[in-house]
């Protein structure tokens, strides 16, 4: 299979084909870039004391074993990404081994949920910057909205020259979390690490399930195959680097965590640079805000990509169905923007807290892993896929089944996504990347 791109200068793209990124943009380097970007950011702030104060020092078992399955997971959206070079992520394997109608009922179902998860991020980049500031929480969505729109601009440039700013503020935000480890060395205690399960075993699954919503990510990176130099390997060499750096990062932090003395609830950055009797301050909160920002510019990135693809298929007015020569498409990229500002308007107002938004997101990528691994094992797979399948459709099961209140707007986002699958447009506009040879 060949995925489309753009047309040379002076040439006419082919009837029903769209014109698309040019090649090659990114190699192994930048998606290891933009998977750890994508793993790594707001679930890193809170959630490993969250999961300390849930089990106690047995929490780092959850994270050990969640970092190790991991892998299976990263694997699949790997294979499935050398397999099918197209923008539009796990719906065009969910399409390939499902049917077109799941296909793209995914497709909307990803779209639906970027584009009203993405400024879940931007609220937290918010908190942080007027904690920073100390302009007060009356400004919060509004700056939300600014760091929405940083972040779609962001995007407006050259994906190699994204990847190589990415690269640098990457490295910036681990030297800086090291550094606030080692800063907290000196008043951690491993006497901090008795009793171990403080509150049973049972709280280990507990915290795990919590946990698992920080691994989320492996599949936004599928949405820029098109725009990867050789994708059959640089998805599989990628991951090899990228699952052990993350896993990594996290199984540390955590640790360290559970090392230090802070209250429950507190951020990870504020136990951490606070261990010394002293408080996170400046510091704590700007390395806080740039983890944040980071890892937002990546999510856009991917909505952006799924959008386009959305497009291609006639899910999406054709209007958006474009890109410049630089490969970026702008139309999206500006559609975003005013949705993004569009859902935090309709957060302010109602006043939904983002926790909950998170919860039905991560519940709505539980059904899409479930979907994706059992199209996987419908499609050939091969063994490592047919176990990178069957590992991650079981652990996404299993988490499912604790996502509790979460689930039914989960379910009612489906049923959102297949009716506006239903009104699709007429067949024939544009062939999928799956259709062209």
């Amino acid at each position: 299979m060949t995925p489309t791109r753009s047309a040379g200068a002076g040439q006419k793209p082919q009837p029903g084909v769209r014109t698309g990124p040019p090649a090659g943009e990114l190699g192994t380097r930048g998606l290891v870039i933009f998977y750890v970007t994508s793993l790594i950011g707001a679930g890193l702030l809170g959630v490993p004391t969250v999961t300390a104060a849930i089990a106690g020092p047995a929490s780092l078992l959850a994270w050990a074993v969640l970092a190790l399955a991991s892998y299976p997971m990263a694997r699949l959206f790997a294979e499935m990404s050398a397999r099918h070079v197209d923008c539009s992520g796990l719906s065009a394997l969910i399409r390939s081994g499902l049917g077109r109608h799941a296909g793209d009922t995914a497709n909307i179902l990803l779209v639906l949920v970027y584009m009203v998860g993405n400024p879940v991020m931007g609220i937290i980049s918010a908190r942080y910057f007027c904690h920073l500031t100390g302009i007060g929480d009356g400004w919060t969505m509004y700056v939300a909205a600014g760091f929405m729109t940083l972040s779609v601009a962001f995007n407006g440039m050259r994906l190699a020259l994204g990847a190589r700013i990415r690269q640098a503020a990457l490295i910036l935000l681990l030297l800086c979390l090291a550094g606030a480890v080692v800063l907290a060395v000196p008043s951690m205690s491993g006497a901090r690490l008795t009793p171990f399960a403080p509150h049973g075993w049972s709280a280990v699954g507990t915290s795990a399930v919590i946990a698992f919503f920080s691994f989320l990510g492996w599949e936004n990176v599928s949405a820029v195959a098109e725009e990867v130099r050789d994708p059959a390997q640089a998805f599989r060499r990628a991951i090899r680097y990228a699952v052990p750096v993350v896993g990594f990062v996290y199984v540390v932090v955590a640790g360290a965590c559970l090392l230090v003395p802070h209250p429950p609830g507190t951020m990870v950055l504020t136990a951490l640079l606070g261990a010394r009797g002293g408080g996170s301050g400046a510091v704590g909160d700007f390395v806080a805000l740039m983890i944040v920002v980071v890892a937002t510019n990546a999510w856009v990135l991917g909505a952006s990509r799924l959008t386009l693809a959305a497009a291609r298929q006639g899910l999406l007015p054709a209007a958006l169905d474009r890109v410049g020569r630089t490969g970026v498409p702008g139309r999206v990229l500006v559609t975003l923007g005013v949705g993004y500002a569009t859902v935090l308007i309709v957060l302010g107002r109602s006043g939904v807290e983002e926790d909950r938004v998170v919860a039905v997101t991560s519940a709505v990528f539980l059904i899409l892993y479930i979907a994706t691994a059992i199209a996987a094992l419908r499609e050939g797979p091969t063994p490592a896929m047919r176990v990178s399948a069957l590992a991650t459709g079981t652990l996404a099961v299993l988490f499912l089944l604790f996502t509790g209140t979460a689930l039914a707007p989960a379910l009612l986002l489906v049923v959102c996504a297949v009716l506006v699958t239903a009104r699709r447009r007429s067949p024939g506009r544009l062939i999928s990347n799956e259709e062209v040879t």
